[in-house]
Protein backbone atom coordinates (compact mmCIF):
# COMPACT_ATOMS: atom_id res chain seq x y z
CA UNK A 1 0.00 0.00 0.00
CA UNK A 2 1.29 3.87 -0.79
CA UNK A 3 0.51 6.09 2.40
CA UNK A 4 0.55 9.51 2.81
CA UNK A 5 1.23 10.38 6.70
CA UNK A 6 0.26 14.34 7.25
CA UNK A 7 1.29 16.32 10.12
CA UNK A 8 -1.59 18.62 11.03
CA UNK A 9 -0.76 21.96 11.76
CA UNK A 10 1.90 24.34 11.01
CA UNK A 11 4.54 27.08 12.33
CA UNK A 12 3.56 30.48 10.55
CA UNK A 13 5.38 33.26 9.94
CA UNK A 14 4.69 34.87 12.64
CA UNK A 15 6.57 31.96 14.53
CA UNK A 16 2.48 30.75 15.96
CA UNK A 17 1.79 27.14 15.73
CA UNK A 18 -1.90 26.93 14.67
CA UNK A 19 -2.48 23.22 16.99
CA UNK A 20 -3.64 23.27 20.12
CA UNK A 21 -1.36 23.91 22.86
CA UNK A 22 -1.96 21.35 26.00
CA UNK A 23 1.27 22.71 28.07
CA UNK A 24 -0.18 25.23 30.21
CA UNK A 25 -2.14 22.07 31.86
CA UNK A 26 0.60 19.63 31.86
CA UNK A 27 0.49 18.35 28.38
CA UNK A 28 1.87 18.73 25.29
CA UNK A 29 2.23 21.31 21.95
CA UNK A 30 0.06 18.76 19.01
CA UNK A 31 2.36 19.92 16.47
CA UNK A 32 5.21 19.19 17.81
CA UNK A 33 4.51 16.11 19.52
CA UNK A 34 2.93 14.13 16.30
CA UNK A 35 5.90 15.68 14.20
CA UNK A 36 7.95 14.06 16.04
CA UNK A 37 6.42 10.84 16.08
CA UNK A 38 5.26 11.09 12.49
CA UNK A 39 9.02 9.63 10.88
CA UNK A 40 8.78 6.48 13.60
CA UNK A 41 5.42 6.03 12.01
CA UNK A 42 6.45 5.64 8.79
CA UNK A 43 9.44 3.58 9.57
CA UNK A 44 7.30 1.05 11.03
CA UNK A 45 4.95 1.04 8.25
CA UNK A 46 8.07 0.36 5.99
CA UNK A 47 9.01 -2.71 7.45
CA UNK A 48 5.57 -4.36 7.08
CA UNK A 49 6.78 -3.41 2.85
CA UNK A 50 4.56 -0.18 2.59
CA UNK A 51 5.71 2.72 0.57
CA UNK A 52 5.53 5.89 2.77
CA UNK A 53 5.69 9.37 2.69
CA UNK A 54 6.14 12.24 4.86
CA UNK A 55 4.40 15.49 4.61
CA UNK A 56 4.94 18.29 7.05
CA UNK A 57 3.83 21.95 6.00
CA UNK A 58 6.80 24.12 5.51
CA UNK A 59 7.72 26.05 8.75
CA UNK A 60 7.75 30.24 9.12
CA UNK A 61 6.02 30.46 5.09
CA UNK A 62 2.12 30.65 5.23
CA UNK A 63 0.59 33.77 6.46
CA UNK A 64 -2.56 32.04 7.65
CA UNK A 65 -3.42 28.37 8.75
CA UNK A 66 -6.21 28.25 5.49
CA UNK A 67 -2.88 27.99 3.27
CA UNK A 68 -2.05 24.83 4.47
CA UNK A 69 -5.17 23.31 3.26
CA UNK A 70 -3.95 23.74 -0.47
CA UNK A 71 -0.38 22.91 0.70
CA UNK A 72 -1.81 19.32 1.29
CA UNK A 73 -4.32 18.66 -1.01
CA UNK A 74 -2.38 19.22 -4.00
CA UNK A 75 0.28 16.94 -3.15
CA UNK A 76 -2.35 14.12 -1.36
CA UNK A 77 -4.27 13.92 -4.73
CA UNK A 78 -0.79 13.83 -7.24
CA UNK A 79 0.86 11.10 -5.39
CA UNK A 80 -0.81 8.19 -6.46
CA UNK A 81 -1.70 7.51 -2.83
CA UNK A 82 -4.07 4.32 -1.57
CA UNK A 83 -4.50 6.38 2.17
CA UNK A 84 -3.54 9.34 3.95
CA UNK A 85 -3.32 9.11 7.44
CA UNK A 86 -3.43 12.74 9.02
CA UNK A 87 -1.73 12.95 12.72
CA UNK A 88 -3.73 15.37 15.24
CA UNK A 89 -4.38 15.30 19.06
CA UNK A 90 -7.52 16.10 20.76
CA UNK A 91 -8.01 19.37 23.14
CA UNK A 92 -11.31 20.10 25.51
CA UNK A 93 -12.42 23.34 26.40
CA UNK A 94 -12.47 22.08 29.97
CA UNK A 95 -9.35 20.71 29.46
CA UNK A 96 -10.66 17.48 31.27
CA UNK A 97 -11.32 15.18 28.85
CA UNK A 98 -9.62 11.67 27.65
CA UNK A 99 -8.96 9.21 25.44
CA UNK A 100 -8.40 8.67 21.32
CA UNK A 101 -10.56 8.99 18.51
CA UNK A 102 -10.35 8.31 14.91
CA UNK A 103 -12.22 10.47 12.16
CA UNK A 104 -12.97 9.23 8.45
CA UNK A 105 -16.27 9.84 6.59
CA UNK A 106 -15.79 6.84 3.31
CA UNK A 107 -16.71 3.24 4.16
CA UNK A 108 -12.70 2.45 3.09
CA UNK A 109 -11.99 5.19 5.82
CA UNK A 110 -14.29 3.69 8.39
CA UNK A 111 -12.19 0.09 8.31
CA UNK A 112 -8.99 1.72 8.90
CA UNK A 113 -9.95 4.17 10.87
CA UNK A 114 -11.61 1.02 13.38
CA UNK A 115 -8.46 -0.81 13.13
CA UNK A 116 -6.11 2.36 14.31
CA UNK A 117 -8.86 2.97 17.45
CA UNK A 118 -8.81 -0.52 18.36
CA UNK A 119 -5.01 -0.50 17.99
CA UNK A 120 -5.36 2.81 20.36
CA UNK A 121 -7.44 1.79 23.03
CA UNK A 122 -5.16 -0.57 23.98
CA UNK A 123 -3.67 2.54 25.88
CA UNK A 124 -5.88 5.02 25.83
CA UNK A 125 -9.68 5.62 26.75
CA UNK A 126 -11.90 4.30 23.70
CA UNK A 127 -13.78 7.21 22.32
CA UNK A 128 -14.51 5.62 19.11
CA UNK A 129 -14.31 6.68 15.09
CA UNK A 130 -16.61 9.30 13.67
CA UNK A 131 -18.14 9.91 10.28
CA UNK A 132 -17.48 13.77 9.72
CA UNK A 133 -17.96 15.44 6.54
CA UNK A 134 -16.70 19.06 7.09
CA UNK A 135 -12.99 18.38 7.26
CA UNK A 136 -11.23 18.98 4.46
CA UNK A 137 -8.56 16.31 4.77
CA UNK A 138 -11.22 14.01 4.53
CA UNK A 139 -13.37 15.56 1.83
CA UNK A 140 -10.85 16.70 -0.16
CA UNK A 141 -8.52 13.86 -0.52
CA UNK A 142 -8.85 11.65 -3.43
CA UNK A 143 -7.57 8.63 -1.82
CA UNK A 144 -8.87 6.87 1.16
CA UNK A 145 -8.42 9.18 4.18
CA UNK A 146 -8.41 8.88 8.06
CA UNK A 147 -7.46 11.91 10.58
CA UNK A 148 -6.04 10.66 13.77
CA UNK A 149 -6.80 12.11 17.33
CA UNK A 150 -4.25 9.94 19.38
CA UNK A 151 -5.08 11.22 22.60
CA UNK A 152 -5.91 14.48 24.68
CA UNK A 153 -2.74 17.43 24.59
CA UNK A 154 -4.66 18.82 27.37
CA UNK A 155 -4.69 15.55 29.52
CA UNK A 156 -1.99 15.37 31.61
CA UNK A 157 -3.25 11.90 31.93
CA UNK A 158 -3.35 10.78 28.87
CA UNK A 159 0.26 12.46 28.01
CA UNK A 160 1.90 10.69 30.82
CA UNK A 161 0.48 7.41 29.12
CA UNK A 162 1.67 8.79 25.87
CA UNK A 163 5.22 8.85 27.68
CA UNK A 164 5.06 5.50 28.49
CA UNK A 165 3.50 4.06 24.83
CA UNK A 166 4.64 3.61 21.36
CA UNK A 167 2.13 5.53 19.90
CA UNK A 168 3.72 5.02 16.64
CA UNK A 169 3.69 1.55 16.61
CA UNK A 170 0.21 1.94 17.45
CA UNK A 171 -1.24 4.10 14.70
CA UNK A 172 1.05 1.52 12.10
CA UNK A 173 -0.02 -1.55 13.47
CA UNK A 174 -3.72 -0.28 12.82
CA UNK A 175 -2.92 1.11 9.65
CA UNK A 176 -1.29 -2.08 8.61
CA UNK A 177 -3.67 -4.42 9.88
CA UNK A 178 -1.83 -6.76 11.96
CA UNK A 179 1.15 -6.74 14.49
CA UNK A 180 4.11 -5.42 13.03
CA UNK A 181 7.59 -7.05 14.47
CA UNK A 182 10.33 -4.28 15.72
CA UNK A 183 13.81 -5.13 16.10
CA UNK A 184 13.89 -5.31 19.98
CA UNK A 185 12.69 -7.92 22.34
CA UNK A 186 9.18 -7.97 23.34
CA UNK A 187 9.85 -7.90 27.02
CA UNK A 188 13.24 -6.08 26.74
CA UNK A 189 13.32 -2.62 28.66
CA UNK A 190 14.05 -0.57 25.34
CA UNK A 191 10.90 -1.49 23.96
CA UNK A 192 8.86 -0.55 27.14
CA UNK A 193 10.68 2.85 27.37
CA UNK A 194 9.37 3.14 23.78
CA UNK A 195 11.96 5.32 22.34
CA UNK A 196 14.29 5.78 19.66
CA UNK A 197 18.46 6.51 19.22
CA UNK A 198 19.03 9.18 17.22
CA UNK A 199 22.62 11.15 16.30
CA UNK A 200 22.37 14.66 16.19
CA UNK A 201 25.32 17.10 14.88
CA UNK A 202 23.92 20.56 15.45
CA UNK A 203 21.19 22.60 16.96
CA UNK A 204 19.91 25.99 15.45
CA UNK A 205 17.46 28.76 16.02
CA UNK A 206 17.93 29.54 12.04
CA UNK A 207 16.22 27.04 9.58
CA UNK A 208 19.01 28.04 7.59
CA UNK A 209 21.96 27.64 9.62
CA UNK A 210 20.31 23.55 10.00
CA UNK A 211 19.42 23.28 5.96
CA UNK A 212 23.08 24.11 5.28
CA UNK A 213 24.29 21.08 7.70
CA UNK A 214 21.78 18.78 6.50
CA UNK A 215 22.90 19.31 2.68
CA UNK A 216 26.79 18.75 4.03
CA UNK A 217 25.89 15.70 6.18
CA UNK A 218 23.41 14.28 2.29
CA UNK A 219 26.52 15.01 0.33
CA UNK A 220 28.83 13.12 2.16
CA UNK A 221 26.11 10.31 1.82
CA UNK A 222 24.22 10.42 4.82
CA UNK A 223 20.56 10.36 5.22
CA UNK A 224 19.56 13.53 7.49
CA UNK A 225 16.92 15.04 8.38
CA UNK A 226 15.79 18.47 10.19
CA UNK A 227 13.60 18.12 13.29
CA UNK A 228 11.75 20.94 14.70
CA UNK A 229 11.30 21.30 18.70
CA UNK A 230 9.43 23.63 20.44
CA UNK A 231 11.90 24.64 23.37
CA UNK A 232 11.95 28.64 24.18
CA UNK A 233 11.50 28.97 21.12
CA UNK A 234 11.32 26.73 17.53
CA UNK A 235 15.09 25.20 18.01
CA UNK A 236 15.67 23.08 14.23
CA UNK A 237 17.56 19.88 15.28
CA UNK A 238 20.04 18.18 12.49
CA UNK A 239 20.15 14.65 13.36
CA UNK A 240 20.89 10.98 11.68
CA UNK A 241 19.17 8.12 12.12
CA UNK A 242 16.88 6.14 14.54
CA UNK A 243 17.95 3.34 15.84
CA UNK A 244 16.53 1.11 18.84
CA UNK A 245 19.76 -0.55 19.73
CA UNK A 246 22.12 1.75 21.11
CA UNK A 247 25.22 0.08 19.60
CA UNK A 248 23.79 1.32 16.10
CA UNK A 249 23.57 4.49 17.36
CA UNK A 250 27.32 4.70 18.60
CA UNK A 251 28.66 3.25 15.29
CA UNK A 252 26.89 6.11 13.64
CA UNK A 253 28.24 8.68 16.21
CA UNK A 254 31.64 7.10 15.59
CA UNK A 255 31.43 7.46 11.98
CA UNK A 256 30.18 10.67 11.97
CA UNK A 257 33.14 12.08 14.79
CA UNK A 258 35.48 10.19 11.96
CA UNK A 259 34.09 12.74 9.01
CA UNK A 260 34.36 16.02 11.04
CA UNK A 261 30.84 16.40 12.61
CA UNK A 262 30.09 17.22 16.03
CA UNK A 263 27.65 14.45 17.05
CA UNK A 264 25.56 13.11 20.37
CA UNK A 265 22.82 10.74 20.77
CA UNK A 266 19.39 11.73 21.77
CA UNK A 267 16.47 9.68 22.71
CA UNK A 268 13.41 10.44 20.51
Amino acid sequence: MKILLTVGHSILKSGACTSADGRPYGGVLEYSYNKGIVNRIAEYLRTAEHAVDVLICPELQFSKSTDEKTYKIERANSGGYDLVAELHLNASKLHNARGCEVLYTSAEGKKVAQRISDQLATAFKNRGISDRDNLYMLTKTDPVAVMIESFFCDSSADCETAEKTDVALLIAEGIHGAEIATDSGANGAEESESFLYRVQTGAFRSRENADRLRADLVGKGYEAFVAVADVDGILYRVQVGAFRDKGNADNMRSRLQADGFDAIIVRA
